[in-house]
């Protein structure tokens, strides 16, 4: 139930695990009264090539939402970080929900990614950007990250297929298994 995102050059990768995955996915906007929700995405090991996605937070009863927008409660945003980092999770990226079939960033979605990035003053070398669409079983994700190596480049990472892992080195770690879920 896992879900990957390679980056362009197939050398680094996201892994979002089951349970993070179910927390964002809770909240798709697959009814017209749906509001858009989000939060933040956390891993243990923020810099790793392969950066494995735990635990998502959000959103927070505080958080002001409308259809077609989310502005986080900045308090409680903090206050799950502060959680999150007790049990030896970091902030690595933002989620959230947009109410179409292919999750399309904004101008807004590009700079929030670009102030959060900037707000760890060098404490990360990149910041992702998480949109959960509203169409599928599963529903559809985009995943893109802006780093500080590229003057702040916003490159959208690839979901993996099944072909794809199937074609990785045999050392691949175990947790890429064969437990890959495809959007419908």
């Amino acid at each position: 139930m896992n879900r990957i995102f390679f980056y362009p050059d197939n050398t680094r990768y996201v892994l979002f695990t089951k349970q993070a995955l179910f927390h964002m996915y809770a909240y798709a906007q697959r009814r017209l009264w749906q509001k858009e929700a989000g939060g933040e995405i956390f891993s243990s090991e923020p810099d790793a090539g392969g950066l494995i996605i735990t635990a998502a937070t959000g959103p927070h009863p505080s958080d002001r939402r409308s259809r077609f927008a989310w502005n986080p409660n900045i308090n409680a945003s903090d206050r799950n970080r502060q959680i999150e980092f007790s049990h030896n999770r970091h902030a690595v990226g933002l989620w959230h929900t947009h109410p179409e079939n292919v999750p399309t960033p904004s101008g807004r979605d590009h700079a929030t990614t670009r102030e959060y990035l900037d707000a760890f003053r060098g404490d990360r070398s990149r910041y992702l950007m998480v949109i959960i669409g509203n169409r599928g079983n599963v529903p559809r994700m985009a995943v893109w990250v802006a780093d500080h190596q590229s003057t702040h480049k916003w490159v959208q990472l690839r979901e993996a297929t099944p072909e794809k892992l199937k074609s990785m080195p045999a050392e691949k770690p175990e947790h890429l298994g064969s437990t890959l879920v495809r959007p419908t």
